[in-house]
């Protein structure tokens, strides 16, 4: 057996590295589970792990790897191509306290619910996480495919891995002296990939930009996301970030300067970054816009209206929106505005969840019990009558709360209550 940190030889069944020490775990080559040293079957899925996985033939005709190698949209080359990607290295703090305070089967638990997070996490915007070594995982944003906002759903995924650890940490830190945290680096550029044994992780990949993150992730404190001066310029305005000392890292001739990342900014779309740095006079709409205003004096007179703009990319669906919001008189009218998201869970009702918790001015950063206050006391402000409400609505934003549903509510029943919450809310 083969350790994956030091690459050691091992003999077959054993639990520990006899080179460095580092634990030896089984991947499962059908569902990527790990597994105890010496065990014959995955206890996830039940395979066989000595056998390789062979999927089951698609009734559709499929392409080899080779096949689909030839499109430049697919997966990377066999023999190594090179992609513009985003690199995450994402080490957890507190692994080595865990080992040597709590029993073995334990950590692996713990470790295993952790791993199985961060796949769900990271694949939810996009990513791939191509290995798991020891307590380190190594996601990929742009292989096989690739999105132009890759390094900002990297980051995205990387704030989310670690508040995924925060919430896990208070139930194990008192045991182990210590908060389990995350520490990352992240990287965008050139590098070269290829397919490999799964064994190994799903791609190999070289170059300096591989290189770079993983030394910035070293040089990450507890709970810190360092990006590169390249991913940096990719992720701004989105994101607030702080520059931090220059920093050397090993085998670079030059200084780079790293950034921390504090949390996101208000801006959340390239229109609202184009925002900030003004437009230019708006002229050739008249007529939508006298449409759109005539819809809302239809609106007001208590007309149910429902408006659909369409368009090819860039034809200025985005400014006609701006445009019309702008001209309204915020005494008279008040604007909920909600927004699908291209990446991140599947949410029910998102949209009107968005405008929920714009509407309720509540923030990410808030403490749950600051968005209990929050939620509660803005529903109350808005309307009494929403008070039979608050249930629900504090079901929809997904804060904990006192306030219980009602127990006849469940399946299609509170689907029904939930929509005529949010309907309540919206027609008021």
């Amino acid at each position: 057996m083969k350790c994956p940190k030091c690459l050691s030889e091992n003999r077959e069944g054993a639990k520990f590295c006899n080179e460095c020490g580092h634990k030896l775990e089984l991947a499962c080559p059908k569902c990527r589970n790990l597994n105890r040293p010496g065990s014959k079957f995955c206890d996830e899925c039940g395979h066989e792990l000595s056998k390789p996985f062979k999927p089951k033939e698609s009734p559709e005709p499929s392409k080899s790897i080779q096949e689909l190698s030839k499109t430049p949209e697919s997966l990377p080359l066999i023999e190594g191509e090179r992609r513009q990607a985003t690199i995450v290295f994402s080490d957890l703090s507190g692994y080595t306290a865990m080992n040597e305070k709590l029993d073995p089967e334990e950590v692996e638990r713990i470790m295993s619910r952790i791993k199985k997070e961060s796949v769900r996490i990271v694949e939810s915007y996009g990513g791939i996480v191509n290995q798991f070594v020891g307590d380190e995982i190594l996601a990929l944003f742009g292989i096989p495919t690739g999105y132009e906002d890759d390094p900002i759903r990297a980051v995205k995924a990387a704030m989310e891995l670690h508040k995924m650890v925060r919430q896990i940490s208070p139930g194990i830190e008192n045991r182990i002296g210590k908060p389990l945290t995350m520490h990352t680096g992240i990287n965008s550029g050139l590098i070269v990939t290829n397919l490999r044994d799964d064994r190994d992780g799903l791609y190999g990949i070289t170059g300096e930009t591989v290189n770079t993150g993983a030394r910035l992730k070293s040089q990450a404190e507890s709970d810190a996301i360092l990006v590169s001066p390249e991913t940096n310029k990719l992720i701004s305005p989105y994101f607030k970030t702080v520059a931090l000392e220059e920093i050397r890292l090993k085998g670079k001739t030059k200084p780079i300067t790293p950034y921390r990342v504090m949390g996101e900014s208000k801006i959340q779309t390239r229109f609202e970054a184009a925002e900030q740095k003004g437009f230019t006079t708006y002229t050739g709409r008249e007529k939508e816009l006298a449409i759109l205003h005539d819809c809302l004096e239809n609106a007001v007179r208590r007309e149910g209206q429902f408006v659909t703009v369409m368009g090819e990319e860039g034809i200025g669906k985005s400014r006609l929106h701006y445009e019309f919001r702008h001209k309204l008189d915020r005494d008279k009218v008040t604007v909920l505005q909600g927004r699908c998201q291209p990446y991140g869970r599947n949410i029910p009702y998102f949209p009107f969840i968005d405008a929920l918790r714009r509407g309720l001015h509540l923030r990410e950063e808030d403490s749950p019990a600051d968005l209990l206050e929050k939620a509660v006391t803005n529903i109350r402000a808005i309307d009494p009558s929403l008070e039979q409400f608050i249930p629900l609505y504090l079901h929809l934003l997904s804060i904990p709360s006192y306030y219980s549903l009602p127990e006849h509510l469940h399946g299609k029943e509170l689907r029904k209550a939930m929509e005529q919450a949010l309907a309540v809310m919206i027609t008021l």
